[in-house]
Formats: structure tokens, C-alpha cells, sequence
């Protein structure tokens, strides 16, 4: 491993990126239906993950999420380009550095990482249907992934297509039945899309829990 901050942050990137949906659309889901010129005052907020704490922030047009807390490590984890000098891990490489603090046998460091989700345009549309909010982003010229948001009882879950019943059932309902490779292109009318989501399509969801309304 490198210095802590590059450490820090190749552990945030992981986490938040995948090599490719696994399905999309050939255009934004439902069709048929006008895009959102910005979020409803309803879901603009600040949300808290209950899957590691970052924060979920909604304003009218952009969802960013914030990491933002300390992280440990301890100094044999550093590799031979970083050298700790006091309270300083020094890249000999580049000679930038890291401040930390340490914590009995390990080293801490205050990690500030923001990262963009979403931002409306024209590569970035939303759609509300049936109480639910469809967020389409573009994948490349002809096709888009779709993640559903959904807020009860100050709850805001957001969801995903990504597992192999999501897929199955997809396949199903769109009648599609050519077998090609990830990502799986679909078509879907909206009469069967919203058949997918009633029938619990975009399985894979994490839950936030609303902190502050309109914090943005």
C-alpha cells in the first residue's frame, strides 16, 4: 500500500464503483413518461447511510455523497515508497504528505471525500411513476442503467438491478430471450416496466435515514 490518504481513497473508489451495470435500457425508463426538471422539495435533504455512515445530500438537481471520518492503519502497512517522519507520512515518490495522528501502535488520518452520484442533464434524467423516482443515466449512445429511488416514513431507499432474479424476471416479463453478455440490454414498455417494479424488481437497495430537510 501507498500513503494513507491514497490508501483511503482507493478503498472509497471500490466501494462505489462497479465495472459495468449488469443491465440496462435502450432508453430511460418509464418510457413515455415527461423527465423532472429537479427533485421535489420532498427529497432534497441530507441523509445518513446505514450501511457505513457517509452522508446522502439531495439538492434540487444533484445527489453527491460524503465520506467523511478517520481512518487507522498501522505503520507496517505502509509499503517502502512512504516513510513516517513524526506526525507526517512522507511519499518519497512525490514528496507529498499526509498529516496523521497516532493512536498507540497506529497511525490516523481525517478523510474528507466527496463524490458526485448524480447531476441532472442531458446524460442524467429523472422520472417519477407511481410514487417512485427513476433515476437514468447514461451508459453509452443506446442504452441507459436505471436505479429507483423510493421515500416512506423518512426512509429514502435507492435500488438497483443486479441480481440474477432481477435478471430473470426481467427477461420474463420483457419476452426477451437472446443470451448475450453483461450488460443486458433490454426493451421494455412502460406497461412492463412497471410490471418489473411491482413484481419487487431492483432488489439490490440501501436505506438512508433523512437527518435534515432541505439541507442544500
Amino acid at each position: 500500500m501507498k500513503r494513507l490518504k491514497l490508501i483511503s481513497t482507493f478503498i472509497i473508489l471500490t466501494s462505489l464503483s462497479a465495472c459495468e451495470p449488469p443491465v440496462t435500457f435502450d432508453e430511460p425508463q418509464p418510457t413515455d413518461t415527461d423527465n423532472l426538471s429537479k427533485f421535489p422539495n420532498r427529497l432534497q435533504a441530507q441523509y445518513l447511510s446505514l450501511a457505513d455512515n457517509s452522508t446522502l445530500l439531495i439538492s434540487d438537481k444533484l445527489i453527491q455523497r460524503i465520506y467523511d471520518y478517520d481512518y487507522k492503519v498501522h505503520p507496517n502497512q505502509l509499503d517502502s515508497t512512504s516513510r513516517l517522519v513524526g506526525d507526517t507520512v512522507i511519499d518519497l515518490k512525490t514528496n507529498e504528505r499526509t498529516l496523521i495522528k497516532h493512536d498507540g501502535d497506529s497511525l490516523v488520518t481525517h478523510i474528507h471525500y466527496i463524490d458526485t452520484l448524480f447531476l441532472m442533464n442531458y446524460d442524467n434524467v429523472v422520472r417519477k411513476f407511481k410514487g417512485y423516482y427513476f433515476l437514468n443515466t447514461r451508459y453509452d449512445k443506446e442504452s441507459w442503467e436505471v436505479k429507483k429511488i423510493q421515500l416512506s416514513k423518512g426512509q429514502l431507499v435507492i435500488s438497483s438491478i443486479s441480481t440474477k432474479l432481477d435478471l430473470d424476471n426481467l427477461k420474463e416479463i420483457t419476452e426477451t430471450t437472446q443470451d448475450t453478455v453483461p450488460p443486458y440490454k433490454f426493451t421494455a414498455t412502460k406497461k412492463q416496466f412497471k410490471k418489473f417494479v411491482k413484481a419487487d424488481g431492483f432488489s439490490d437497495s440501501e436505506t438512508f435515514i433523512r437527518q435534515k430537510k432541505n439541507a442544500l
